[in-house]
C-alpha cells in the first residue's frame, strides 16, 4: 500500500487531492506501485489556467502533495489543465510512455509549441518516465 499524505496547503488547492486520490487508484496496480516505490524527486505541477500551483514529493514509497510550490524541484511541469489530462491519459507500452498515438503525438506537439513546458526532460529523465508511468491511468 502506498503512502500518501496531503502536506501544508493542499486543502486550498482542489489539484491537490484530485491527484492523491487518482495516484491512490493507480498504485493498486503492482506495476505502478513498483515505480513508486523506486521515485525519489520533487515535481511541481503548474495549471496555468487555473493558476494552481501543486509540489509532489515522492520519497521512495512515500508521497506527500504540498498546495502551492514547497522546495526546489527536480521536475517543473507548466500547462493547462486539458493537457494534464492528456498527460494522465498517455499509454504505456514495453514498460515505457507510448508517443505514437494520437494523445502521445498531441503532448509531444504541445511540448514543441511550448504549450507544455517540462523543466527537467532531459536532465531528470529517467524520475520524468517513472513519473508518467505512476500517473498514467492506463
Amino acid at each position: 500500500m502506498a503512502d500518501i499524505s496531503l502536506g501544508t496547503g493542499a486543502e486550498e488547492v482542489p489539484l491537490a487531492g484530485m491527484l492523491a486520490d487518482m495516484l491512490k487508484a493507480n498504485l493498486e496496480k503492482p506495476e505502478k506501485l513498483k515505480d513508486f516505490n523506486k521515485l525519489k524527486s520533487r515535481v511541481l505541477i503548474h495549471a496555468e489556467d487555473a493558476d494552481a500551483k501543486i509540489t509532489m514529493d515522492f520519497d521512495r514509497g512515500k508521497l506527500v502533495v504540498y498546495g502551492g510550490e514547497v522546495g526546489k524541484p527536480d521536475i517543473s511541469i507548466a500547462t493547462d489543465s486539458t493537457t494534464l489530462l492528456d498527460l494522465a491519459n498517455i499509454k504505456i507500452k514495453f514498460g515505457l510512455p507510448w508517443y505514437f498515438d494520437e494523445t502521445g503525438l498531441g503532448v509531444v506537439k504541445k511540448l514543441l509549441t511550448r504549450k507544455l513546458k517540462i523543466k527537467g526532460l532531459i536532465t531528470r529523465l529517467p524520475a520524468l518516465t517513472r513519473l508518467t508511468k505512476v500517473m498514467s491511468l492506463n
